[in-house]
């Protein structure tokens, strides 16, 4: 299910919820956050896990910190709402747009940076700087040689 849907969007994020009161949907929420982990969607995009129905207190079996422990291993934000009272609901779709921009942000970067380094490369300040380096490497390995034998 995952996959088609991936395969047929190109979604700038992924939100996975799950019930706090229910052991199941935790469980193919942990399988689908696992699937993305895999196919690096989580390190590409942003994935928010989202623990709901919090105001269940008494019926709860998945506690906020199961919930968080599984996002942070899967590289993934954390938050618990509950729909029905509209708890956190405005935090998260926040969190969502703030977690878009960040990566975008990101990508931005690594793409000028990429730029940059093209139009270094060949150039006589590339040059410079790997005959620079090389000297630096071989002087630190002499002298790494003559601690070595004292």
């Amino acid at each position: 299910m995952v996959e088609n849907s991936l395969s047929t969007y190109e979604p700038h994020a992924c939100v996975v919820v799950y019930s706090v009161v229910s052991r199941s949907s935790f469980q193919h929420t942990e399988d689908t956050l696992n699937y993305l982990w895999r196919e690096g969607y989580t390190q590409e995009k942003s994935v928010i896990v989202v623990g709901n129905k919090a105001d269940l207190a008494r019926a709860r079996v998945i506690s906020a910190n199961e919930g968080k422990a599984l996002a942070v291993a899967r590289d993934c934000k954390f938050i618990e709402t509950s729909s029905g009272i509209q708890h956190n609901v405005d935090e998260l779709l926040v969190g969502i747009l703030k977690q878009i921009r960040l990566k975008e942000s990101r990508e931005k970067k690594k793409s000028n940076l990429k730029k940059e380094n093209n139009k270094l490369h060949g150039s006589k300040t590339s040059l410079s700087l790997n005959i620079a380096r090389e000297i630096l490497q071989k002087n630190l390995h002499e002298r790494y040689q003559q601690i070595k034998i004292l």
